[in-house]
Order: structure tokens, then sequence, then C-alpha cells
């Protein structure tokens, strides 16, 4: 690949004898293709429609879609005209909205772009009081997608190595995100390495789930293969998170030859292979499915492969790698090697100190820490230094640095943040903690404690933060932190409390945490936790791993059985709601929400129009109600008041199946349902 730039590549693919494309995948049964051709015309007919609406080159875009073809049409008309796609997670919660806020206040000249026709009343109804005037610049300069005119096409402007792209904004901070910047140079750099290093062929199918708005989405599954023409398919991340098993079936039916997720991704789609027949599948074509973007399971991935194995899945399919933003994605991967590539190293914990020489173990046994080997890197360089940033030998823990023409100049408006990342001889400081292995990368955690949920990233003070707006909560009375499970694979967040109250007012004060933290952040908490000191250097700074010690040293045991005692009490209160109750309140809370006239305990809520976003809304009101979790998939089994309350009643307060009457198993009809949401985005 010779070209400078992205708008060259696609210059090319034009040309192409070959045919390239995309298809979405949207449901079981429901694909749209799109070819480069084709969304070249749709992106230039937007252009139009865009520069007609006053948006010049250097203008920044804000991207709050649920479409991905929407979102592929829009972010091919900026790059075309020089504007700036900002693409932020799409949502309706009060956390977006404030993301969003906090995303505008690093803009120059920003405006936003949706295909939801509510956003613009949704924005205006929260309650932002500190953020009032950016709230209404918001509103004020919302445009609402729609299909492009067709009157004109525009021109796509010239463009030289160095024009920024797109900005990739932190994805877990409430508080002040960074804005990645990623340039031309940055892109092709990454693209051309992966095309070399990985063997990329326009030959290859990619298929890929994660978000747009996410650099693996965006730069792996959408730029990779349209960089050498090939066929890349695209599954909403909505329709993964409710049908996981439409992945796998489709990686069979569409002959992919590369995908990937984070390790989450892998888990839950595991845990529903039994929705499956496998044995009319076969996976013999695929050659390459990435395991990235949050720590990874080497125990989930071989469980993955095994599943999979008589079916043609090849014992070396599933790579583990390492990437982040800042370095457009992928900096190393167990690819182009011969041996394990599901390889994971023993460490004594004892020896996992910054400037210690780590002690490699043969077996998980004793006081052992198992990490995945993330594999060599191709095309960057890569270094481990202790505090002071001086280089240390390998096999020897300490903060990981990179360097490489990929890696971002810097933070967008941001030069403090740019400063403290970048040196001056343009290295990298990932915040990352691991050792150099055999020439190989061991990742062994996060130096700055960020917790990782579902492949983003969330930041212990962030959360401290947003738990000190409630009034009874003062500064730093409130330490989070990530406990990893190991049985799920995944981070989980504990709370750390100061307090002195009794625990019946300790109780209710967890409850008002929980739900205050998932209407803003979105995020459940495992665990709160009453303590009478916060541990803190002499700086101040809180010392949150002595909290996660002291809990796995069983500190907290007394407490918890007593808190558990208290708990469930109160919960005996929720316990004695009746059947009709629950009915009851089900019935109220979606007339309330969606304005439905006739509604009786029997109407099916999608038979009524009730779309994806207003389910998440009913979601979180019940959840308040009942104070326990539901799943989103829920809703999708139980789609009447009768069956709803039903389940709640059984399954989650009293916890047994013997009374149920009925619950919805039927795939065919749940898909249907699916299909039905699809077509009304």
């Amino acid at each position: 690949m010779i070209e400078s730039t992205i708008q060259e590549i696609f210059q090319k693919n034009l040309k192409a004898k070959k045919p390239g494309g995309i298809t979405f995948i949207e449901g079981n049964d429901k694909t749209e293709y799109l070819s480069y051709k084709k969304l070249y015309l749709e992106a230039t007919y937007m252009l139009h429609d865009l520069q007609e609406k006053g948006l010049k080159p250097g203008d920044e875009l804000v991207f709050q879609f649920q479409s991905s073809k929407k979102f592929l049409i829009t972010f091919w008309a900026c790059v075309f005209g020089k504007i700036i796609p900002v693409p932020v997670t799409f949502g309706v919660s009060i956390e977006v909205v404030n993301k969003i806020s906090s995303v505008w206040r690093k803009l120059k000249n920003p405006y936003l772009i949706t295909d939801l026709p509510s956003l613009k009343d949704i924005i205006a109804g929260f309650d932002l009081e500190a953020n009032k005037d950016i709230q209404k610049e918001i509103i004020d300069k919302l445009i609402q997608f729609e299909k492009p005119t067709y009157s004109k096409q525009a021109s796509p402007l010239p463009a030289s190595s160095s024009d920024l792209v797109f900005i990739q904004f932190s994805s877990g901070s409430t508080g002040s995100p960074k804005g990645v910047m990623n340039k031309q140079d940055n892109i092709l750099y990454n693209l051309q390495n992966s095309i070399k290093h990985l063997n990329i062929q326009s030959s290859d199918k990619f298929l890929g789930w994660m978000p747009l708005t996410h650099d693996m989405g965006l730069v792996f599954f959408h730029l990779l293969p349209l960089a050498i023409n090939a066929q890349q398919y695209l599954i909403p991340p909505i329709v993964f998170l409710t049908y996981p098993e439409l992945w796998v079936k489709s990686l069979a039916n569409h002959q992919i030859t590369v995908s990937g997720s984070p390790n989450f991704g892998y888990k839950y789609a595991l845990d529903n292979l039994e929705k499956i027949q496998l044995e009319e599948l076969s996976f013999n074509q695929l050659r390459m499915m990435i395991n990235s973007a949050e720590p990874v399971s080497i125990d989930v991935s071989r469980s993955f492969t095994k599943a999979l194995s008589p079916y043609g899945f090849s014992k070396d399919v599933i790579k583990p790698g390492y990437g982040l933003a800042e370095a457009v994605l992928g900096v190393s991967l167990c690819y182009g090697y011969e041996g394990d590539l599901l390889r994971e190293h023993f460490i004594d914990r004892n020896k996992l100190h910054v400037g210690n020489e780590v002690e490699f173990l043969d077996s998980n046994s004793g006081n052992t820490a198992s990490f995945a080997d993330l594999g060599p890197y191709y095309g960057t360089e890569i270094k481990i230094t202790d505090e002071s940033q001086t280089p240390l030998p390998d096999d020897t823990l300490g903060f990981v640095h990179l360097r490489s023409q990929a890696v971002t100049s810097g933070y967008y408006n941001d030069p403090d943040a740019t400063q403290l990342a970048l040196s001056e001889d343009r290295w990298f400081n990932t915040g990352d903690l691991g050792v150099l292995h055999n020439g190989h990368l061991v990742i062994t955690g996060r130096a700055k404690e960020m917790i990782l949920i579902n492949g983003q990233n969330y930041f212990p003070n962030d959360l401290d933060k947003v738990i000190e707006e409630l009034p009874n909560i003062k500064f730093q009375q409130a330490a989070s932190c990530n406990v990893f499970n190991e049985e799920k694979h995944q981070d989980e967040i504990f709370v750390f409390i100061l307090h002195d109250g009794s625990m019946q007012d300790f109780v209710n004060v967890t409850n008002i945490i929980k739900r205050h933290i998932r209407q803003r952040v979105g995020l459940g908490i495992k665990k709160i936790i009453k303590v009478n000191k916060i541990p803190k250097t002499t700086s101040g700074k809180v010392q949150r791993y002595v909290l996660r010690d002291n809990y796995f040293d069983g500190a907290y045991d007394d407490f918890l059985i007593q808190f558990e005692t208290e708990s469930k009490k109160l919960k005996s209160q929720i316990k004695k709601l009746s059947r009709e109750e629950i009915e009851k309140q089900i019935l109220a809370t979606v007339e309330d929400l969606f304005t439905i006239d006739n509604l009786t305990n029997t109407s099916n809520f999608f038979d009524l129009g009730v779309t994806s976003l207003q389910i998440m809304q009913l979601k979180g009101s019940l959840e308040s109600f009942i104070d326990e979790d539901l799943d989103e998939v829920t809703f999708f089994k139980h789609t009447t008041a009768k069956d709803l309350s039903e389940y709640i009643y059984v399954e989650l307060l009293h916890n047994t199946t013997a009374d149920i009457k009925q619950e919805v198993t039927d795939l065919s009809s749940a898909k249907a349902r699916m299909k039905l949401l699809m077509k009304k985005a």
C-alpha cells in the first residue's frame, strides 16, 4: 500500500475490478449490503448537505448514532470534507449527556448529529445545572440525520498525511475525558503494519460486533478491511448482547476468516452455545479471532476453542493481543510464530513490584498470579521503565512505554495531559504495568487502577466524585476499586464507605449509592463495605490497594455477615409484594413512560410499538422499584406485564421456578421481536 491518506485508499477501491463492501447483519434473517462505491456516493451527497448546514473544515461533529450504516455514511462525509468526527457511545441516559458535555468543553466549534428524533427533547429534559450553557449550545447545534437530499455531490477536499481524521475520547471518564488525535499518518502506519504482519488479504472476510465508537470496531473491523477492499460484516452491539449466538452462527454462515472480541464477548457467547445447532455449522475458514481490548483469559479462550473444535475451529484461531487508542489500535498479537498461542505465565505474586525481576513458575500453584502472553510486537518500540522512566531489563516489571509512527501526537486541546503522557523523544506512557519476556509482551495490570467493565475503562476517582454528589457523602469518604472475579473473568466494582451510623442506616445508604451510580454511570456495584478509616498516603492519595487486600484477607467478613442479615430484613418487605402489586406497578410504569392506551396485563410490549430504548427506561424504573438488577434479555423473553411480573415474583423475589406458569423460550419469537426493533431503528 503506497497511499498516504485513507481518502486515497477509497479512491483506489472505486477503481478495483473486484467490488468490496459492507454487510450489516441486523437479525437472524435480516441483512443489508452496502458496497464501498455506494458508501462513497452516499457520503459525498451527505457532505454536501452538511456543508449546506454551515459545517466547515476543522469543525468537530459529535456522533450519536443507533445505526451503523448512518454512522459510516456520516463518518466518511466528514473525512472527505475534513470535518472532524468525534464518535461517542450512543445513549439516552444522563451519564451519556454528561459525557457529551465534558467532550464538548474540549472542542473548538462542535456540532452534534444523531439519528434519534427525540434526542433533542431528551437532552433538554435533563437538569444539567452545572452545564446549562453547554446544554443549550448542544441543543442549538444538534443536527438531525436525514437521508441525503441527493441534490449535489461534494468533491472530497485535498488531504495530507498530517491531517487529523477523527478524535477518540476516553470511554470511561465521567470527569474530564481525553481526546486521542488520530491523524492520517498514524492510521496508515497501523493499517500497513496489520496488513503486513497479519497477512491480511483482499480475500479475507471480516466480522465484528464491537461499537464503531470503539477503536477496535472502527479501525480493525471497518478501516482495515476497507484498506484492502475486503468484505466486512457488522453486527450491531445491541443485537450481539441480546443474541450472542448470532455472532457464532454468522462466523460459519458467511465463511468468515477474521473476527474477534474483547474477552467478555467470548465468555458471553460461550454461555449461550446451547442455543445453536453446532453440528450444522463449519468454522474451517476461520484463521484469526482477536482477543483484545480488555484483560485476556486464557481459560476462556481455551474453553471457546474446545467447544467449537469438533466443527472445524482450529486450536490456533484465537490470538490474544494488546492495543490502545493512543496507538490507533494494535500493538502486539500472538501471531506469526510457532508454539502455543494461548499461553499464560504464572508469576510469583510476591515479585510483582515495579523494578523487581519477576519469577516465572511452572504451574498455577501456591501464591501465583497468571497473566496472558500477548505476543510479539510489530512495528512498535516498547520499553519497560521504573517510576523515573529509567529503562529496565527484560523479565522486570515496570511501566509500559511505546514509540512508533502510529502513536498519537497528543490529546486534543489538552496540552497538560499530552505533556504527562508523551516524552520529548515521543515515548508514550501507557499507564499499564507489564514485562517483556522472550520478545513477547505480558501486561500485569493498570498502573492507575482503572476499572475495566465490558471493554470500557472507568476511573475510581471519577466514581468517587459521582458518589460524593450525594448529600451525605463527603470528600474522600468513598473509595472505589476493581476486584477481579476469577469465575466470571471480569472486573467488579467494590466501594468502601467511611460511615459511623447504624447498620440499618448503612443498608439504606448502599441502596442509594447503587441506584445513583446505576443512573449516573450505568454500572452495577458488586459490594459496598463500611470502614472506619480510608487509608491514604502522606500526600493525601487514597490507598485503594490496602482496602482491596484487607477484603481478600478477610478483614471485613464479620461486617459482611451483619450486612447480609440486615439486608434480608429490609428485603423481606419487598418480598411481601404480591404478583398483583408487581403487575400493577409494571402497567403503571409502562403507561407513564410510553403513554400507551388500552394496555392490559397480556398486551405484548413490542406489538404496542415499544422500542429498545424504551425497554432500557422500563428496566431502570423496575430495578429501582424491586431493588434488583434485571438482565436486558429478560424483557425479550417476558413481553407482557403478566409474564414479567410472574418472573420477578418467582425468580427474583422468591428464587424458585416451581410456580412459573409460562416462560418464553421460543427463540424464533424472540428473534422476531428483535427484528421488529431493528426495523424501527
